[in-house]
């Protein structure tokens, strides 16, 4: 009678497998652990790996083992506060709810508003690189690209409706609007007394945003009416005169 058959192990790639999704929620608290010590500690400090342990309730050996060193974690938290970043401001981007000045106005106040609210977060965001950028690329660049990428997208596609679409002209429109909010905003946010307040700021910010888009949109022949909805404005244009 042959001896009988002994178990065998799981293969190594299927108790990874089963592994993962314990290990992404591992590192998903540790990297929340880190933002919520950025937002409570003093701006330009780093965070001890002793209080990210603490605070995720994790030994710093299973820490340890979920990044290859201190340098993946903070890109790692970067990409994450990014993240949070372009969620709030997608929601603003709503191009089916409001005209161009709405749209102008919320999206830049969503900018004004996370900056104000999150002065730490934004300050990390530009001392180093996100997961994917080089090393010599802090993330507030890498993300004003992504937004200004996003943003340009939705601007070529609403030109696709009507027929206008000018690439390379949408696209430094786009990340001259998304540099000039971000850099005035920074401004501002940094400035102990500053001269306009928040609301004043953003209206400021939206009527040269509009005056870039409606200069573009006249070098295009195109009249455009901030006041109207968007979608209406692209049916007209969209729509031949008889």
């Amino acid at each position: 009678m042959p001896p009988p058959s002994s178990p065998t192990s799981p293969p190594l790639g299927g108790r990874q497998a089963r592994w993962q999704p314990h290990n992404d929620q591992r590192r998903e608290r540790i990297v929340a652990a880190v933002i919520a010590l950025l937002e409570e500690g003093p701006a330009g400090v780093e965070v001890p790996m002793r209080s990210i342990t603490e605070r995720a309730g994790l030994s710093k050996s299973v820490v340890y083992r979920q990044f290859s060193g201190r340098d993946e974690l903070d890109r790692r938290t970067r990409t994450a506060i990014c993240e949070q970043f372009t969620d709030t401001l997608d929601t603003a981007l709503d191009v089916t709810a409001g005209s161009i000045h709405q749209i102008l106005h919320r999206s830049i106040g969503a900018v004004v508003d996370w900056i104000d609210r999150h002065p730490r977060l934004h300050e990390f965001l530009r001392r180093g690189p996100a997961l994917g950028d080089p090393d010599d690329m802090n993330a507030m660049s890498s993300l004003q690209t992504s937004i200004a990428t996003r943003t340009r997208r939705l601007v070529s596609g609403l030109a696709g409706v009507i027929g206008v679409v000018d690439e390379p002209v949408v696209d430094t429109m786009t990340f001259a609007i998304v540099a000039m909010t971000e850099a005035t905003v920074t401004r501002w946010a940094h400035d102990p007394e500053p001269a306009l307040d928040r609301d004043r700021l953003v209206a400021e910010l939206a009527s040269y945003a509009w005056s870039v888009l409606d200069g573009v949109a006249r070098a295009h022949r195109l009249v455009l009416d901030p006041e109207q909805p968007l979608l209406a404005v692209l049916e007209r244009l969209a729509t031949p005169e008889p």
